[in-house]
């Protein structure tokens, strides 16, 4: 299984992982609540493919400058 991570406001690839390398134990996924796993994690069983949505350094910037951008549906374009 491969592991994909993206920015879940721009949209920007923030780096895989093949899931053989590392168990998702360590990646804390299993630390999860179901909630918190079905916001983030989506699963894609044609390729087999995990994505995970994050916040890349750029988003974050941009939203702890400017904390009204939380009230909009699409904060970053």
């Amino acid at each position: 299984m491969h592991i994909v991570y993206y920015c879940r406001h721009c949209k920007a690839f923030l780096g895989s992982l093949d899931s053989s390398r590392v168990s998702l134990d360590a990646l804390g996924f299993t630390s999860l609540t179901e909630q918190e796993i079905s916001d983030i994690i989506e699963y894609h069983a044609e390729d087999q493919t995990t994505y995970v949505k994050t916040v890349c350094e750029y988003c974050e910037t941009a939203l702890e400058q400017n904390p009204a951008l939380y009230l909009t549906s699409s904060p970053i374009q």
